[in-house]
Order: structure tokens, then C-alpha cells, then sequence
């Protein structure tokens, strides 16, 4: 449960650990499950459950159906899947969507959202909170008592706002090629695909 899984994240921080978060957002419901949320709604609870948990890295991935795996065969057998001719196997990297997802979502819906999850996460901002924690290096001092615990508090943070503002770096660098590649022409047609083998 989410409650679990926070509560875990928080003794983990407790003793030293740095905990990374790998989350698959737009998994398919199973069979005969019904399970109605938007875009929108679950990006929230993303955001709400990484903050709860104060996970130190994320990284957010989309499904995808690899072969011989139950999940693609599913997939198939409703005829879900974007053809291969339209989008290949150098997209099964977990950073584009690969077939089409449960309603109310779309293709669309599920990589917007999962950059939109990470892009909140890595920002800009962390290179300024760089600086800040460098010179907040002396408040060390203030835990001479347990040398230790302070160097493992100070650190974390100072660690995670360069990782954060790397993070967006290539966030950023990623979505500029995005834009200037041929991905979502090439989405348009397997969707497009999908739709005339349907009728």
C-alpha cells in the first residue's frame, strides 16, 4: 500500500539510505478490472506520494510490452498495440507510449504526463539551492555532538539539488529533441493504423 511504502521511504532516510523511486505511470488495468482516472488526477497523486515519501531521485517510465510477456500478448489480443511498421523497437525504452491505454488516457496523455511528473521534480531552480547549500556547509558545526548525522543531512540535500538540476538539464535537452524529432508523426500514423484494423 502507499502508507507502506512511505513509511518504509522514511526509515531508509533514517538510516542513510538515498532512495530512488522508479514509477511506471499508465499501466494497463488487468482483465476485468474497471479503473476510470484522468491524466490529471493521477498526475497529482504522483506528485503527492513522491512528496510524502521525500524521495531523493525519480524517474518516471510508461509500460511497454515486451515480447513473449503476458502484458503484450493481452495487448495484441484487443489489438492495442502500435505496429511495428509505425513506431519500432527503438522506442521500447520505457519513454514512449507503445499502444493505446486504458480510457480516459491517450498516447498523448500518458508521455505528457510522465515528463510533466519529472519535469516538476527537476527544475531550474536546484541550481540556485547548489549554491545555498555550499554555504550552509558550516551549519555542520551545529551537530558537533554527531559529526556523522550532520555531514549524512547536509549531504542528501546538497546532492539531490545538483541531481535535480541535472535532471533537468537533460529533461530539457530530451523534449528539444522530441519536438525536432520524427516521434509524433510517427504516433499520429500508428494510431491511425490502429484505427482503419479496427473497422
Amino acid at each position: 500500500k502507499p502508507a507502506d511504502m512511505i513509511a518504509m521511504a522514511r526509515v531508509y532516510h533514517k538510516f542513510g539510505f538515498i532512495v530512488h523511486g522508479m514509477f511506471i505511470f499508465g499501466y494497463p488495468s488487468a482483465e476485468g478490472a474497471t479503473f476510470s482516472m484522468s491524466a490529471q488526477e493521477r498526475t497529482k497523486r504522483f506528485k503527492r506520494f513522491i512528496n510524502k515519501a521525500k524521495i531523493d531521485t525519480v524517474q518516471i517510465l510508461l509500460p511497454v510490452p515486451l515480447p513473449g510477456t503476458e502484458f503484450r500478448h493481452r495487448l495484441d489480443a484487443k489489438n492495442r498495440l502500435y505496429p511495428l511498421q509505425n513506431i519500432g523497437w527503438e522506442y521500447y525504452d520505457g519513454n514512449f507510449p507503445l499502444f493505446e491505454p486504458d480510457e480516459p488516457l491517450t498516447a498523448e496523455d500518458m508521455q505528457a504526463s510522465a515528463w510533466q511528473i519529472m519535469s516538476k521534480f527537476y527544475e531550474f531552480k536546484y541550481m540556485f539551492f547548489v549554491v545555498l547549500n555550499i554555504f550552509s556547509f558550516p551549519s555542520i558545526i551545529f551537530f558537533l555532538y554527531n559529526i556523522k548525522a550532520g555531514w549524512r543531512r547536509w549531504y542528501r540535500v546538497w546532492r539531490n539539488c545538483i541531481i535535480r538540476f541535472a535532471g533537468w538539464f537533460f529533461l530539457k535537452k530530451w523534449t528539444t529533441a522530441l519536438a525536432k524529432g520524427s516521434f509524433l508523426q510517427k504516433l499520429a500514423n500508428a494510431k491511425r493504423h490502429l484505427k482503419t484494423a479496427r473497422v
